[in-house]
């Protein structure tokens, strides 16, 4: 935890070595392997960043792993490759960007990869014998591809795609056994709302200075994109934290929004959209929990007062 590995040949090297946890780590500038899992199964690698190296992370022979919440970008061939039989790893919520290959697969099927930001990689992904999951099935989606031309946003979100959900309508497909059904229009992004809950977000927009207003009961945050473009934002609320009918408000002014078909009893999922810049947008229930914990108060001192008129009155 917490290490930073750089100017070496290989950053981390793991063989043999099962159930670690490499977490918060710096794995930039070594010569070939920024990390390199050999033979091993159920690690865990979460938020590291993992740059400029030969190979950002390198898994070979190696099963059941997770590969999560990393940054991984300007690695000069591959931003992650598995190779000889490498299956049934997860790879979700990774940031690749700005590498030779996003994710080179050479004979390792099973693989769940969902939830990634593949961005301006040469070549975003390359598979040789090597059939993988690339969603999380629907409402979740699958993963954002920035060389997915229904991203073009030049007339707004979701050009060329029907309905307005964050998620396309045709896949993303890389070749014959692997294509993402539910390919994200715009960047996946997970906030912790508390310790136990988190909100989820699929936007085209930045995303800064997230929080969760406990006290008051809200969500604010600042959305940024390029000027006289239309952004939008999916988020992900679970219901628990607040209830199902809220307002939102860009920059102080109450925008309309559609709570989408595919909220449940423990999810709502919001779409909205507004014009870019530097926006704060700020949810909240459409009436606050102090109101309604008042409420009560309210009709008692009514009943109450009408009940002491009455009494007036007859005497």
């Amino acid at each position: 935890i917490d290490n930073k590995f750089s100017t070496n040949s290989n950053g981390i090297y793991c063989f043999s070595g099962d159930s670690n946890a490499f977490v918060s780590n710096t794995v930039c500038s070594n010569g070939i392997y920024g990390i390199w899992l050999s033979n091993s199964k159920d690690n865990i690698f979460s938020d590291n960043i993992v740059s400029n190296d030969n190979v950002g992370i390198w898994l070979s022979s190696s099963k059941n792993n997770v590969v999560r919440d990393n940054s991984i970008f300007l690695n000069n061939q591959y931003g992650i490759r598995l190779e000889y039989y490498s299956d049934k790893n997860t790879l979700t919520k990774n940031n690749i960007l700005n590498n030779d290959f996003g994710i080179f697969l050479d004979n390792s099927v099973g693989n769940a990869i969902f939830h990634n930001n593949f961005s301006n990689n040469t070549r975003q992904v390359s598979s040789i014998d090597s059939p993988n999951m690339w969603d999380d099935g629907y409402p979740s989606g699958g993963n954002y591809w920035s060389d997915n031309p229904y991203n073009d946003t030049s007339s707004g979100p979701h050009q060329n795609v029907t309905g307005s959900d964050g998620i396309g309508d045709i896949s993303y497909v890389i070749d014959e056994g692997n294509r993402d059904k539910y390919p994200l229009m715009g960047a996946f992004s997970d906030f912790d709302a508390t310790s136990e809950y988190q909100v989820t977000t699929i936007c085209n927009s930045s995303i800064s200075a997230f929080d969760f207003d406990e006290a008051n009961n809200l969500f604010r945050f600042n959305v940024t994109g390029k000027d006289e473009t239309l952004g939008f934002c999916r988020i992900c609320i679970p219901t628990v934290l607040m209830n199902d009918t809220y307002t939102v408000f860009v920059n102080g002014t109450e925008v309309p929004y559609t709570l989408l078909p595919c909220s449940n009893s423990t999810h709502s999922y919001l779409y909205f959209t507004y014009n870019h810049s530097t926006q704060e947008v700020i949810i909240i229930p459409e009436f606050p929990t102090w109101t309604l914990m008042l409420l009560p108060f309210i009709v008692l001192t009514i009943v109450i007062a009408i009940y002491k008129r009455r009494l007036f009155c007859c005497s």
